[in-house]
Parts: C-alpha cells; sequence; structure tokens
C-alpha cells in the first residue's frame, strides 16, 4: 500500500495566504493520484479561530481527496479541551478523520494500516503524554502499524531539553513514525522517523529554500520518496559589506533582486546584509528601495558597531555610572568642537529642568557671547 504524508500547510497563513490554499490543494490532489491514503501531521490552519473565508477554502480544498484522509490536529489548532478546534470543524464537514490519542484502521486489498495519532500537547508534557496514550493502544498484529505526531523533537531543536527525543520513538512498537511542527523534510531512523516539511513558506530562512511537497512511503519496501509539487519559489540571499555606503548598498540590493526576478519571476525573495558601514554612516541611515510584497530586506548592516556600543555602555555602566551620566559623556564626546555658542551637556540639562529654563539658558549665553 501506498500512503501519502503531509503536514503544516498552514491554511490562511496571512502573509502568503494564497499560496497556503493552492499549495495545499497540489498536495493533496496529487497525493489522491499516487497513494491510498492520505496522513496530514498538523497545522492544518495557522490560527485557531480561522475567517470564515480560510475555513470555506478549506473544506474545498479537502473534498478534493479521492481517498481517505487521517488527520491530528497542531498547535496553531489546539484549544482548550472544551473547545472545538478548525481541525474538528473541517472534520465534520468533509468526513477526513481526526484522531487524538486514539487509532484509526484502514484496509485496502486485504492489507490493514493501523495508524496512532496524537495531536499537539504542551512541549513539557509530551513524552508522558505519549506514555499515558499508549498504555491504552491495543497494537493490531496484522497490520502496517503508524505513529503520528505533531512535536518538537529533542534531537532536531536546539537547546532541547523536555521533548519527546528519537531514542525513546525508536523504543516504540510502530512500522513508521510520522511528525508535522518542523517546517523541514526530514527522514531518520533509516527512513523509519519522518517529517515532511511544510506545504507554504512560513519562515523566510535559507533552509526555506528546499522544494515543498510530501512523501510517499511503500509499505511492501519500506522505501519513501519525496514528491515534489508546484509551488512558488523562494530565494534566500545575504550581501555582505565592508564600510558600505548608502549609494552602493542600494545598487548591490536593487542588482540582486532584479537578477533572481528575471530568471524567476514572481519568486518570494529574502536579503539579508551584513558588514560595516562607513564612519559616521548608521544602519537606520540606509534608504533602500520598496520592492513588491515578495521582496522582504532585513538589515542588519553594522550589528557589529551596535554590540560595541552596547559593551561600552555596560562598562561604564560597571563603573557605577548613571544612565544619564552615559548620554550626557556621549553627546559631549559627539559634539566636541561642533557646538561653540553653548555646551551640550548645559542645554541637555536645562531641557530636563523644562521649556522656560532653556530659553534662560540661551538667552544668558547670547548675552555672554556679545559682551
Amino acid at each position: 500500500m501506498k500512503i501519502a504524508i503531509f503536514s503544516d500547510p498552514h491554511l490562511g497563513y496571512a502573509r502568503f495566504e494564497e499560496d497556503s490554499y493552492v499549495q495545499a490543494e497540489n498536495a493533496i490532489v496529487s497525493a489522491s493520484e499516487k497513494a491510498d491514503l492520505i496522513l496530514c501531521a498538523g497545522d492544518i490552519f495557522d490560527i485557531k479561530i480561522p475567517k470564515l473565508e480560510t475555513l470555506k477554502r478549506a473544506v474545498e480544498i479537502f473534498k478534493k481527496a479521492s481517498i481517505p484522509v487521517i488527520a491530528i490536529h497542531g498547535n496553531h489548532e489546539r484549544r482548550s479541551k472544551e473547545m472545538t478546534n478548525p481541525a474538528q470543524l473541517l472534520s465534520a464537514s468533509t468526513g477526513i478523520v481526526l484522531i487524538h490519542a486514539n487509532d484509526e484502521i484502514f484496509e485496502k486489498n486485504g492489507e490493514r494500516i493501523q495508524v496512532f495519532g496524537m495531536g499537539s500537547v504542551p512541549e513539557e508534557y509530551a513524552q508522558e503524554a505519549l506514555r499515558q496514550s499508549l498504555s491504552r493502544f491495543s497494537a493490531d498484529g496484522s497490520a502496517f502499524k503508524i505513529l503520528m505526531l505533531h512535536q518538537s523533537i529533542k534531537e532536531l531543536i536546539p537547546n532541547a531539553k523536555e521533548e519527546i527525543s528519537l531514542e525513546y520513538l525508536e523504543t516504540l512498537p510502530f512500522d513508521l513514525i510520522v511528525n508535522g511542527h518542523i517546517h523541514e523534510k526530514i527522514s531518520k531512523l533509516g527512513g523509519k522517523f519522518i517529517i515532511p516539511g511544510s506545504t507554504v513558506i512560513t519562515q523566510l530562512k535559507k533552509e526555506q529554500m528546499e522544494k515543498r511537497g510530501y512523501y510517499l512511503f511503500d509499505t511492501k519496501t519500506k522505501q519513501n520518496d519525496f514528491i515534489e509539487i508546484k509551488s512558488r519559489e523562494f530565494f534566500y540571499e545575504e550581501l555582505h559589506f565592508k564600510e558600505g555606503e548608502p549609494g552602493q548598498i542600494r545598487d548591490s540590493v536593487r542588482e540582486k533582486v532584479l537578477a533572481i526576478r528575471k530568471e524567476h519571476p514572481g519568486s518570494i525573495v529574502a536579503i539579508k546584509l551584513f558588514g560595516s558601514l562607513k564612519p559616521g554612516i548608521a544602519g537606520a541611515d540606509i534608504k533602500l528601495e520598496k520592492f513588491d510584497e515578495r521582496i522582504f530586506i532585513d538589515n542588519n548592516l553594522d550589528s557589529e558597531n551596535l554590540a560595541a556600543k552596547l559593551e561600552k555602555i555596560r562598562n561604564l555602566r560597571a563603573e557605577n555610572m548613571t544612565v544619564k551620566d552615559l548620554a550626557l559623556k556621549e553627546l559631549d564626546k559627539k559634539t566636541s568642537g561642533k557646538i561653540t555658542m553653548f555646551k551640550s551637556t548645559e542645554i541637555f540639562e536645562s531641557l530636563v529642568e523644562g521649556v522656560d529654563e532653556t530659553i534662560t539658558y540661551l538667552e544668558n549665553t547670547n548675552k555672554k557671547s556679545n559682551k
């Protein structure tokens, strides 16, 4: 039997809303043509209370599945027990089978598939919740057994502490373990553990440049193939500068954007700027050209200088200087030799006291300069 596995369509995702619908539909239609069963590992919707238009589109999309669909809810849909989550509404409207802490058996041509699913739970409780749920699980000895989750995995998340571990999952009595939540396609434990990734771009990171799609798993050969779907292209680029100037930076960004768009019109482009600026220029001084809504520029220029300034402030604070003293010292340094009519620190002090005091200070200063 062949099983199509996809996850995290995030229907209604605000930044790329239409892409979320189109690409989820592409996955479902393609999977219906190639598989006997579809599994969806959570985060069908992007928010817990989607707008009516999103619910309508979701129903239309999932009704295009011509084979059975078994799904779980994700963290984006998770609500308290007494409240209905949008995945439940979708299930009631389309007939997809939604499971949580229970199993569903699918049979075709004498072959049985047993899918046990646990929708998203808070990470700190996940492993114990899975243990308790599985204590009530009755494995079908004649079935191919699949576990479907929507959780972080300790070995795949930086600085993870309480998340479910691959080491624990490997001990469980399942032939295949499917997980959602992580938006990258991953295969571990010799192909026994798979994450299909999201069908839509949700983070503007280099890792998101990989193709969108779903896994097609063959229960007889125990092999899986990643099937690409038609989706909007995404490009991530980094531009590095040394003592960069505004004009040079603007031109470099424009050239990069136009070069990508020439070969890949309509694509999503994220560009990150790194490096140093010419002395006297701050990152905020760089006014970049405004492109269309699918072009994203992240200005990290002069971040090293900013870090150095913050470290300097920390050192001055260590000398027990107040924030006001720090500000006055920096102001005096910046204006030294540039302002001669009055002392910048004195005008600052008078401004703190009030408008009348400032006017009096300026009048007295003017009288002294005219003598």
